[in-house]
């Protein structure tokens, strides 16, 4: 219990566990200055340098783990005080607002209510932000992206899903990336329902190895023909 409580402890300052470890370990080690090695011999005080050195190795491992990534709960439906999450809506659109990058999402449905979302791409694409665009059924949503393929070819990419077998087939994701950090999936569509009438949940993840991850899925699928590009 003690290792772990230590371990814990420590991890929040790495950086000088890092330091002490680019250092000679000589015969004075254990009686350096260094916090890390003042709390390992109050920890441990009877202990030999050999088995203070394993403790020290622990915490090498402390500082090798990867930092925990965050995420938390949006959702939509009836209002309710006291509830966890934030809002669906709120959140796209502050996502999107900050963007400096790039966005990646997908459109499953869409209506008229995302209207507001869509203005906000095109001003992103025109501040020169890098976008990509996945739907479902291009066709039946031309009207409301038509603008955003022919904005900027350079750097608004829209992809139309046809990797469908059958009628029953879609893509159905819902997702949104932005500069390769932020992601959100949910099972909201851009629509009246999705972001304000049905009960929808979701989850924000603050993590650039989830966005890659997400890009990569769809880099892929691009590839192997599951997706064209549309143009004017």
């Amino acid at each position: 219990m003690k290792l772990d409580y230590l371990e814990e402890i420590l991890h929040g300052n790495r950086y000088l566990i890092q330091n002490l470890l680019d250092k000679d370990l000589g015969a004075d080690l254990f009686k350096s200055k260094v916090s890390v090695i003042q709390e390992i011999n109050r920890f441990f005080p009877s202990s030999s340098d050999e088995e203070k050195l394993i403790v020290l190795h622990l915490l090498s491992k402390a500082y090798s783990r990867p930092e925990a990534e965050k995420s938390s709960l949006i959702w939509s439906g009836p209002s309710v005080a006291g509830l966890p999450g934030r809002d669906t809506e709120l959140v796209f659109e502050e996502y999107i607002k900050e963007s400096k990058n790039s966005i990646i999402i997908t459109v499953y449905s869409i209506s008229e209510y995302a209207v507001r979302l869509v203005e906000s791409l095109k001003k992103k694409a025109k501040q020169g932000v890098f976008i990509e665009i996945y739907v479902n059924d291009y066709e039946g949503k031309r009207d409301l992206l038509i603008d955003l393929v022919t904005i900027d070819p350079r750097r608004v990419f829209v992809y139309d899903y046809i990797g469908a077998k059958n009628w029953t087939q879609a893509l159905h994701a819902k997702i949104l990336t932005t500069d390769d950090t932020k992601s959100i999936i949910t099972s909201s569509n851009l629509s009246y329902n999705g972001m304000d009438g049905n009960l929808e949940l979701g989850v924000m993840i603050d993590s650039k190895e989830k966005a890659k991850e997400i890009r990569s899925i769809f880099n892929s699928l691009i590839d192997k023909g599951y997706f064209k590009r549309m143009r004017k």
